[in-house]
């Protein structure tokens, strides 16, 4: 098979190779050359006509296009986001149709990990080093990696991380309070044995504020905290830094494992230089996954809210009672109409270059793409970007689509596991929390080995289902609970970034 139709009212297939001119796909003649992943006409599309993939509307042809003709951003324009022609958001009237069998597994899945006296699951031990504000970014580093390299004992779980940001000061209120929130959230992580808070002293988020936002959130936790104005400087406040880290490691390496189940995961679910199979193959393959750990009395997280758009109808249709779809089309909409106040075409943007070069076209069909990470089961709770993830089942955080942002705000909302899917390749993992990458396609995982972990191209290449991989991703969620690491971990890919919601001031 050369190519694909993902809906039965398409009037556009994939190419699953690249196609030359005078080839045949699906019954149709070739009438130009055609990249891999791209799309092509398999009906004749009038000039102001949507074109449907996903069986959706993806955006409307800006001429007519024949049967056979490629089919992208130089013949179709993208209907949402479009802060260059719209002043509102627009409400596009198209019937739907998704698959809604929810996967489910029968297996037992035994995970090991620690368990922390609130309940909470940690699949990593780690003690953070965590600055409060930009200006203690030097410091924590010092602190952190006198440790790190130090003749302490560590494990692959059991060891010392640390972040840095750019934030802290010079921030409006609500800015201030996000960025104290996803502090308090990444200390609060179940993953997070103890933490120590730098400041330097004057910043409008202290560490003695973040510290004790972590010590609510998580009262068991070893929490401690200093400010290098009162230290005495930079050398005094590593030397302090270093004796309190190296106390708290020395705790934490007492921690034994315990036995944990599918219940205790919250899956965070991430996808990022996406292609156009990420659509066909990783986000099915971890919307499976997704199903499974909710079956088993899990968390999943969908987040990236602007790639949602075009698709927040299909997600509110899954809502679990009348205020969740009225918040899941409040927060999806709300987004794009602060993209539309901007006044720019949200493409070149999201999607980005590179997703274009991928094959993607316009933000409706990443998006109608991104929602298969979600698997099928009902949306039971919104929440704001970072904020504690509580619901059992599938919630909804409101995050940016920047994959390091919206990480971040996962890992502050308690996600201690995250998959993360990818077509372009891409190294982002966490600090504290393993971030397993799944490749979309075989060139990319072959490509970018040393930073992905499953290869879901077999999918397009008809070896294997979504359902298979979906359990493979499960099984591979066990493993690291084992003690396997990612390769986003063994690459110390230790990114961290707050969504920043107005300038510096």
């Amino acid at each position: 098979m050369n190519a694909i139709h993902v809906g039965s009212g398409d009037n556009v297939a994939t190419a699953l190779i690249a196609l030359k001119k005078g080839d045949e796909a699906l019954g149709i003649t070739i009438l130009e050359d055609i990249p891999q992943g791209h799309k092509f006409a398999t009906a004749s599309i009038q000039k102001g006509q949507p074109v449907i993939k996903y069986d959706a509307h993806i955006g409307a042809a800006t001429e007519n296009i024949e049967p056979g003709r490629w089919v992208h951003v130089h013949n179709i324009e993208g209907e949402r986001g479009r802060g260059d022609v719209d002043t509102g958001v627009r409400t596009i009237q198209q019937d739907i149709h998704r698959r809604n069998k929810v996967v489910t597994s029968d297996k037992e899945y035994t995970l090991y990990g620690y368990r922390r006296s609130d309940g909470t699951f940690g699949f990593r031990n780690r003690v953070l080093v965590i600055p409060s504000v930009h200006c203690a970014n030097h410091v924590v580093e010092k602190i952190a990696n006198a440790v790190i390299y130090s003749d302490s004992p560590q494990t692959t779980d059991t060891k010392v991380v640390y972040v840095t940001h750019q934030h802290g000061c010079s921030e409006l209120s609500y800015d201030a309070e996000q960025t104290k929130q996803v502090l308090a959230g990444t200390g609060a992580n179940p993953n997070v044995y103890a933490v120590l808070v730098v400041g330097l002293g004057c910043e409008g988020v202290p560490a003695g504020q973040v510290a004790q936002a972590i010590q609510e959130q998580a009262p068991y936790k070893d929490v401690r905290y200093f400010n290098i104005q009162e230290a005495g400087g930079v050398q005094q406040s590593i030397a302090k830094g270093i004796a309190m880290v190296k106390d708290m490691l020395k705790s934490a390496m007492t921690c034994t494992k315990t036995e944990g189940t599918l219940a205790d995961v919250v899956l965070g679910t991430e996808c990022g230089g996406s292609d156009s199979f990420s659509g066909l193959s990783a986000n099915p393959s971890l919307g499976d996954a997704s199903d499974i750990v909710v079956a088993h009395g899990g968390k999943v997280i969908l987040a990236e809210t602007t790639e949602l758009i075009g698709a927040e109808q299909i997600l509110a249709q899954r809502a679990v009672n009348d205020t969740v779809h009225e918040q899941v089309l409040q927060t999806i909409r709300g987004f794009e109409q602060s993209v539309i106040d901007s006044h720019a075409d949200i493409r070149g943007a999201n999607p980005s270059p590179g997703n274009i070069a991928g094959g993607l076209s316009s933000i409706e069909e990443k998006s109608l793409g991104c929602i298969y990470k979600a698997g099928h089961t009902p949306v039971v709770a919104v929440k704001a970007y970072a904020q504690p993830v509580t619901d059992t089942g599938l919630t909804l955080m409101n995050t940016p689509g920047n994959d390091i942002e919206q990480l971040s705000g996962m890992v502050a909302g308690g996600c201690n596991i995250c998959v993360f899917t990818t077509g372009r390749g891409t190294p982002t993992g966490s600090a504290i929390t393993p971030t397993i990458k799944v490749a979309s396609n075989t060139a990319v995982f072959q490509s970018m080995n040393d930073c992905i972990d499953i290869n879901a191209g077999v999918v397009i290449e008809g070896k294997k289902t979504t359902e298979e991989i979906g359990k493979e991703i499960v099984d591979h969620i066990v493993e690291v609970s084992l003690g396997m690491s990612t390769k986003a971990e063994i690459n110390e890919q230790n990114d961290f970034s707050i969504w920043r919601l107005a300038t510096t001031v």
